[in-house]
């Protein structure tokens, strides 16, 4: 009788494990794969070149940039989910045309731009394990299955798996703890800010709050949070006058899972740079223009294996986000024409939004044939994103500060303070790189 209430008890403490790891997934929303799919390729790239290039001096740059990420992603998903629209919706709807096709012409190109380099990333990571094909061969067949994932299946459920094998990056979370640390340097690295004022340290800044703090992720979190609101209220979601139930209940379910999923973005930030400033830098491997070079920053935990590992991680990633990025044109044109969107609708159902995703795909490829370099086009369109993000922001805040739009649930004292930092931070930041990018020869 002893070994039956046993094994009862401990059936019954895997059904509690078992219902809380259910809940945990059940509250994992938008924010969680917004947050994940912030860890692209690209900024895979950027940071790894950051940590490389200056050892541990930018780790200050992790705590500093989360309260922003948190801000300006909460106010995107608040918007969607108050609204019941994205954002490109209210701008089109409550907003001079021109508004309209400022914030849309200057982040699609910006996000075709980082289409193709994650193409072209995930190609050259597939080239070093598999020599014989070409980078650009590899890129292509990238880009087809992209689309076959887009258009042949959920991609929500697939982004569910997708994240998880994503989390292969976790691996940069053991390296330093492989390598000799001066833990005082590490510490004083993260809580000291340090600026050298020269053009290549304030361009590796730039380019790294570009690719945290990027147009494509507000317009994305908006749209989705919208769909997820519809599938969750069916009719009555769609109904204008009908009144969702708990909707603060809502904001708050909300505004967790935005920190979860951007406190997720900026530890494997943190630990990136860690990573490779424990590893490349001491080594003077300070310049990273291949793909081969990065991964070598996994070699003190993975020896042989760290090609595999590093070429794992970054295709995981940039399935997870391409079809983000890719979405996110859609989003852009089908809302800003007024027809139908969502992942969640079949290719009869919303063909001009899945015919911009098709385009942006086939016009992301032509980066294969400019003859740049995998890494070189990856952190380029971190720069391209610091550039186009300040109008963004500006309309996002003035969206959030008008109450006949938002109800009640207009930015309170700390989201305005928190928010304008921001705004004012990276029209700095896109005058530098404008600057740096165009006018000074490197």
């Amino acid at each position: 009788m002893s070994n039956v209430r046993q094994q009862k008890r401990q059936a019954s403490r895997i059904r509690q494990v078992v219902n809380k790891v259910k809940r945990f997934f059940n509250f994992l929303g938008p924010g969680f794969v917004t947050g994940s799919a912030d860890d692209d390729p690209s900024g895979i790239a950027t940071f790894s070149q950051a940590g490389a290039k200056y050892g541990l001096t930018l780790l200050w740059l992790s705590p500093f940039v989360f309260p922003m990420m948190v801000c300006i992603q909460e106010m995107s998903a608040r918007i969607g989910l108050v609204t019941r629209r994205g954002i490109i919706t209210i701008l089109k709807e409550e907003y001079p045309p021109y508004v309209l096709w400022l914030v849309g012409l200057i982040t699609i190109p910006a996000v075709m731009i980082n289409v193709g380099s994650d193409l072209l990333a995930m190609g050259a990571v597939s080239h070093m394990l598999l020599p014989r094909v070409s980078t650009e061969i590899f890129s292509v067949i990238a880009g087809i299955l992209v689309l076959a994932l887009l258009f042949l299946f959920n991609y929500p459920r697939v982004a569910s798996v997708l994240k998880w094998a994503a989390l292969v990056l976790s691996v940069y979370f053991l390296v330093p703890f492989f390598v000799r640390q001066d833990w005082g340097l590490v510490l004083r690295s993260l809580v000291t800010p340090h600026v050298l004022f020269d053009t290549g340290f304030l361009k590796t800044v730039g380019t790294i709050l570009g690719t945290n703090i990027s147009a494509y992720l507000f317009f994305w979190e908006s749209s989705m949070v919208v769909d997820d609101q519809e599938h969750k209220y069916g009719h009555l979601f769609n109904d204008p006058e009908a009144q969702l139930p708990d909707m603060r209940r809502e904001v708050k379910t909300m505004q967790k899972d935005n920190a979860f999923g951007m406190a997720i973005a900026g530890t494997i930030m943190f630990f990136v740079l860690w990573a490779c400033g424990s590893t490349l830098y001491p080594q003077g491997i300070t310049d990273i223009n291949t793909v081969n070079q990065a991964a070598e920053a996994l070699r003190p935990i993975a020896g042989d294996a760290a090609y595999f590992l590093f070429a794992t991680g970054i295709l995981a990633s940039g399935f997870l986000a391409v079809p983000v990025l890719a979405g996110t044109c859609g989003y852009i044109a089908a809302e800003a024409f007024g027809y139908p969107r969502g992942m969640d609708k079949k290719l009869p159902e919303a063909w001009v939004f899945y015919g911009v995703i098709f385009l942006s795909v086939l016009f992301s490829l032509m980066i294969n044939f400019t003859g740049i370099g995998a890494v070189q086009a990856l952190i380029f369109s971190a720069s391209v994103y610091g550039i186009t993000v300040p109008p963004s922001i500006f309309y996002i805040m003035n969206i959030c500060n008008n109450p006949r739009i938002m109800g009640r649930f207009t930015n309170n004292i700390w989201s305005n303070i928190v928010g304008y930092f921001t705004l004012a931070l990276m029209s700095v930041v896109s005058v530098m790189l404008i600057w740096t990018t165009f006018f000074v020869k490197s």
